[in-house]
Parts: C-alpha cells; structure tokens; sequence
C-alpha cells in the first residue's frame, strides 16, 4: 500500500475480512473482565448517615437557605480536621491514619438545604457503617462546641450489603470494548506496515504504472507439476 495515505474503504474490507478475529477479542475481553469482576476484584460497600445543620435559624427563606449552606461548608471542614479523625481511629482502633480516612470520607451538602451527608466506602460493609456513626457523632459533639443549636441526625448509618463497585455491566462492556480496540489496532497496525504488493490497486498506487493485464495462476502450470529428468546412475 502507499505509506503517504491510508486507504479507509480497503481497511475497513480488512476489519471485514477478519471478523473473526474481532469477534474473538470481543468474546477474550468479556470473559477476561468476567474473570477480574467475580473473582478478583473486592467488592466495596457504602454507609451513609445525614445530618441536619439548625444553626441558620428556625425560619425557612432563601437568605436562610444560603447562610444555612455556609454553615454547612463549615462542618464539612471540622468533620474531615485531624483531631476529629484521629478521634474516630482511636475509638475504633483503625488500622489506617487519620490523613488515609480523610481521603475516604465523602461529605456532600445537597443544593439549597442544610443537610450533610456523611458517606464512607469500605471492603467490609459493617466496618463502614460503624466509621460514618462513629464520625458523625464526634463531629456533631464538636459542631454543639461551636454552634449552641445542636445538629440534629436524620438518618443513622446502617450496615448495607449491596456493593457499590464493582459495576458487572460496566466491567464486561468495558472488557468488550476493550478486546475489540485491541484487536482493530492490531489490524490496523499489520496494514500501515505491510507495504507488500497485494493487489491491481496497490500496483497502480505504489508503481504509478496502469496495468494492462493479469494472468491467473494455474496449478497445471505449475512448476511443481513439470516432470523432472530422472539421473541414471552408472
């Protein structure tokens, strides 16, 4: 083929003639990624626990809602401080440091209200859910140091046994994908670099020269089919 271009019609007539091959990386990627979800991959649950923050004030509007939202930025900041973090490790003698449960703890304040929702995502689903209690009641004995409006729990964390990651659809359609972008780059990379003669096309292409006839091959025409001389031996 001419290396100055790359010819999208025969490429794609050579994806066709390999369909076999990209079925098999499909088939290869989906049970590669089957293999990894169900057997490999740790299964990861998630504990969640809401708090509603009264310090803005007992009358509702907007102006209460935004500085209600403040507030509530600001108790995201106390619940994720090392000393409230380092308390929580100590009371449930945590194998981790309180910088490795701050990146863990999931703190999101949903728009126009004063909730927190305090979430913690871990391979033991029981584990999780006595981390976000144990959180949420330290941060809420520091908010009432602060604050002389207690927060008030909506929602307690329970142990939840529905893993969150990971996702067996995402994982095989990701595999397919995958195997399937795998085995079309191979395809494409074998055309880019075989520059071979295959075809009339890739002779007026790369010769610049018409061609004027073919001659198809014939086995009777074959030199293997010529009689050979027999030696006589004296």
């Amino acid at each position: 083929m001419n290396s100055d271009y790359i010819d999208l019609q025969d490429l794609f007539r050579q994806y066709l003639k390999r369909w076999w091959m990209i079925l098999s990386g499909f088939v290869a990627g989906i049970l590669l990624a089957g293999v990894y979800t169900f057997q490999i991959a740790i299964p990861i649950y998630e504990a969640s626990s809401m708090v509603y923050m009264r310090g803005a004030g007992e009358t509702v509007s907007f102006q209460d809602l935004q500085v209600g939202a403040a507030l509530t930025k600001d108790y995201e900041v106390i619940f994720r401080s090392r000393p409230i973090l380092e308390e929580v490790i100590k009371n449930l003698n945590l194998d981790m440091t309180w910088k490795q449960l701050k990146g863990r703890v999931e703190l999101n304040n949903q728009e126009d209200t004063r909730i927190l929702r305090v979430a913690i995502k871990d391979a033991d689903p029981e584990l999780a859910s006595s981390i976000v209690n144990e959180l949420v009641e330290v941060g809420m004995e520091s908010v009432k140091e602060i604050d002389s409006k207690e927060p008030y729990l909506i929602e307690k964390a329970v142990t939840d046994w529905d893993k969150v990651s990971p996702s067996h659809r995402k994982n095989l359609m990701m595999g397919a994908l995958l195997g399937i972008v795998l085995v079309a780059g191979a395809i494409t990379l074998n055309y880019i670099l075989n520059d071979t003669i295959r075809s009339v096309r890739d002779v007026e292409q790369v010769l610049r020269l018409p061609v004027f006839c073919i001659v198809p091959e014939s086995t009777s025409c074959s030199y293997k089919n010529v009689p050979q001389k027999k030696t006589v031996e004296w």
